[in-house]
C-alpha cells in the first residue's frame, strides 16, 4: 500500500510540474505580414503605391552631358533696339545637368489630385548658375493647376532649329518668359481641349522687368487644341497687361510619309513677355524616323521685322535660320542628340551670321 501510494504521488507531482512548465512556455509571435510595394497602373507606367496609402508615386529624372559650340556673332544693333548687346565670341562650353522629378497622384471625388516637384542643377549654366533650383513644380486637382510651370511657347517642335520662344540673335534661343507662377484651368474632351491661364511674370529670372521694379506683372493666355486623325492643330493667344500688347501663335503637326511635319507661326503686336522676337515668324521641321533607333529633323525658320525700338514698335530687320537635328537611341534609357544650325541676321545698322550646335548624351530614368 505504501509503495502504491508513493507511485501515485510521484505521478501526480510529475503531472503538476509538466503542467506548470507548459503554462510558462514562451510562444514565438507570428511575424507581421510584409506589405510589398504594389504597381499602380491607373496613371500610366512607372507609378507605384506608397505603402499603406492609395497615393501613386513616380520618381524620374535624367543626367545630361552636353557640349555647345558656336562661331563669332557680331550683331550689336543701335541703342534701344532689342538686338543691342548680343555680340558673341566663338568657342565651346561644356555643361553637366542633373534633374530629379517626383510626381504623386490619387483619385478623389473631384477628379485626380496630382502634384509634381522638379529640381535641377548644372555645372556651367550662365543663365541659372550651378545651384539647385526648382523647375516645374505644381499641384493639380481635376482640370485646375496652380504652381510654377511652362506656358505654350516652351513646347516647340521636335528638332532644335525652330525657336518657338526665342530670337535669332539670342544665345541658345532663350527668349520669351515661359516659366512662371501661374494658374490654369483645362477642359479636355479627348480630340478637343481648351485652357485659360493667368501668369505672374517673374522679373527675378532676368528677362523683362517693369518700370516700377515690381517682382510680378500679370498676363493672360489661352490655347485651343484640336486633333483630327494624324493631324493636331492648336492656337495660342496671350496678353501682357504691363506692356499692353498681345501675341498670337499656332502649331500644326501632321503624320506624313515616314515622319511628322511640324509648322510653327507667331505674330506679335509689340513688346510683350510672351513673344516679341519679331513682328512675325514662321518655321517648319520634318522629323523622319530613319530606323528604330535613329531619327533626323531638318528645319528652317524666318523672322521679319526683328528690331524693337524704345517705343515698343518693330522697326525693321529680318533673319533666317536652317539646320538639322539627329537623335539616336543607344540603348534603353540612354540617348544621344546632335544639332547644327546656321543663322543669318540683317538689321538696319548691322548684318552677321553664325553657326551653332551641340552634342548631348542623356541617361533618363
Amino acid at each position: 500500500m505504501n509503495i502504491k501510494s508513493l507511485l501515485l504521488g510521484s505521478a501526480a507531482a510529475l503531472a503538476a510540474v509538466s503542467g506548470a512548465q507548459a503554462a510558462d512556455a514562451i510562444v514565438a509571435a507570428e511575424p507581421e505580414p510584409l506589405e510589398y510595394v504594389r504597381v499602380c497602373d491607373a496613371f500610366g507606367t512607372g507609378y507605384f503605391y506608397i505603402p499603406g496609402t492609395e497615393t501613386c508615386l513616380k520618381v524620374g529624372g535624367y543626367v545630361r552631358a552636353q557640349v555647345d559650340g558656336r562661331s563669332d556673332f557680331g550683331i550689336l544693333g543701335s541703342a534701344g533696339t532689342q538686338s543691342t548687346g548680343n555680340a558673341q565670341d566663338g568657342g565651346y562650353r561644356s555643361n553637366i545637368r542633373g534633374q530629379f522629378a517626383v510626381e504623386a497622384k490619387n483619385d478623389t471625388e473631384f477628379g485626380t489630385l496630382a502634384s509634381k516637384i522638379t529640381v535641377r542643377a548644372n555645372t556651367n549654366d550662365p543663365a541659372r548658375g550651378t545651384d539647385f533650383y526648382l523647375e516645374e513644380t505644381y499641384l493639380q486637382l481635376g482640370g485646375l493647376r496652380v504652381g510654377y510651370f511652362y506656358n505654350y511657347l516652351d513646347n516647340g517642335l521636335p528638332g532644335e532649329t525652330v525657336l518657338s520662344d526665342g530670337a535669332p540673335y539670342s544665345n541658345g534661343g532663350a527668349g520669351g518668359d515661359t516659366l512662371n507662377n501661374s494658374i490654369r484651368y483645362t477642359y479636355d474632351a479627348g480630340s478637343f481641349s481648351v485652357y485659360g491661364q493667368v501668369d505672374a511674370f517673374n522679373s527675378q529670372v532676368g528677362w523683362k522687368t517693369d518700370a516700377a521694379g515690381n517682382d510680378d506683372e500679370i498676363g493672360v493666355n489661352g490655347v485651343i487644341t484640336g486633333k483630327f486623325g494624324g493631324v493636331t492643330l492648336d492656337f495660342f493667344a496671350g496678353y501682357d497687361f504691363d506692356y499692353e500688347n498681345a501675341a498670337l501663335a499656332s502649331t500644326l503637326t501632321a503624320a506624313i510619309g515616314p515622319g511628322s511635319l511640324g509648322v510653327f507661326a507667331a505674330y506679335s503686336f509689340g513688346e510683350n513677355r510672351y513673344f516679341d522676337a519679331a513682328e512675325w515668324t514662321i518655321g517648319a521641321e520634318y522629323a523622319i524616323k530613319v530606323t528604330d533607333k535613329l531619327s533626323i529633323a531638318p528645319g528652317i525658320q524666318y523672322w521679319d521685322n526683328i528690331e524693337l525700338g524704345t517705343d515698343g514698335d518693330f522697326e525693321g530687320g529680318r533673319a533666317w535660320r536652317a539646320g538639322i537635328t539627329a537623335d539616336y537611341k543607344i540603348t534603353t534609357n540612354l540617348a544621344a542628340k546632335a544639332t547644327v544650325n546656321y543663322t543669318d541676321v540683317k538689321t538696319g545698322v548691322d548684318s552677321d551670321d553664325k553657326w551653332d550646335g551641340f552634342l548631348r548624351l542623356q541617361r533618363s530614368f
